[in-house]
């Protein structure tokens, strides 16, 4: 179990919806730019731009009223945006690692904190969480981070058991390192029936610890009638990706996203 959680994390979760936070947000894409202009990287300028991209999105889908979930909610920064762009939703976090669900019901008594992880199917299973990197953190074991993981079990629950049926849902934000294909197959009855925006995170290191392919999560979201896109693409009223773009966008080095979006025609 985990005894202890990093120091910057407490510090970072201090500023989170709070009256400093934007300056946070400010402060942390001057030092993720600084990082960038030092690594001189520059074919993963977008990789480094999509954090930018993300509150446009979230502002122009997300309405008052609107009821969203909070997948893999971390330390609540994303569900901090969702409440002042909806005040008046009912709004759901979901988050496995202890600490970080604790905060979160301390931050945000409003919202409904479930510290479970999300799959497939019930079960207990086993959860990697890898401190100096806790975002990494997942059911998918990280082999680059092994030595220094510490393992606790978890429940898992499928979000269609999560969420009741006359309970409507407008927005999900996912970020489950790895586990996206059955996050969306427990998700089915879900995604079928209120048909919300999905702002989910996909990724090649993810990916690859879960032995999943970009096309199978393609497939998955094509067969409930979804289309996905790069958020700048999506932002500027371009075509959405086929299965070869979403892919190479994933697998293929220089990396072109980990974020998309996918949505249903109105």
């Amino acid at each position: 179990m985990i005894k202890q959680y990093p120091f910057r994390e407490y510090v970072a979760h201090l500023f989170i919806n709070t009256p400093f936070e934007e300056h946070a947000f400010r402060l942390r894409k001057i030092i993720k730019r600084m990082k960038f202009n030092h690594q001189k990287r520059p074919e993963l300028e977008k990789i480094y731009r999509e954090l930018t991209l993300t509150q446009p999105v979230m502002q122009r889908l997300i309405q008052d009223s609107m009821n969203c979930i909070d997948v893999g909610a971390h330390l609540g920064s994303m569900l901090s945006q969702i409440l002042k762009l909806s005040p008046h939703g009912n709004h759901i976090a979901i988050e496995p690692i202890p600490y970080k669900a604790q905060w979160l019901r301390e931050k945000f008594p409003t919202v409904e904190v479930h510290q479970v992880a999300v799959s497939d199917a019930p079960s207990i299973a086993n959860f990697h969480y890898y401190p100096q990197k806790s975002g990494f953190s997942g059911l998918q074991a990280r082999k680059k981070l092994s030595s220094n993981e510490i393992q606790f079990t978890v429940k898992c629950e499928r979000l269609d058991d999560l969420i009741t049926t006359d309970r409507h849902i407008d927005f999900i934000k996912v970020d489950v390192e790895g586990n996206e294909f059955n996050f969306f197959r427990g998700a089915q009855q879900t995604l079928q029936r209120c048909q919300p925006h999905i702002l989910f995170v996909c990724t090649h290191g993810g990916l690859i610890s879960s032995g999943v392919e970009p096309s199978e999560i393609f497939a998955q979201l094509t067969q409930y009638h979804y289309s996905i896109f790069f958020l700048e693409d999506w932002l500027n009223a371009k075509q959405p990706l086929d299965v070869e773009r979403f892919s190479n966008a994933i697998m293929c080095y220089p990396y072109q996203a980990y974020r998309f979006l996918a949505t249903r025609p109105a």
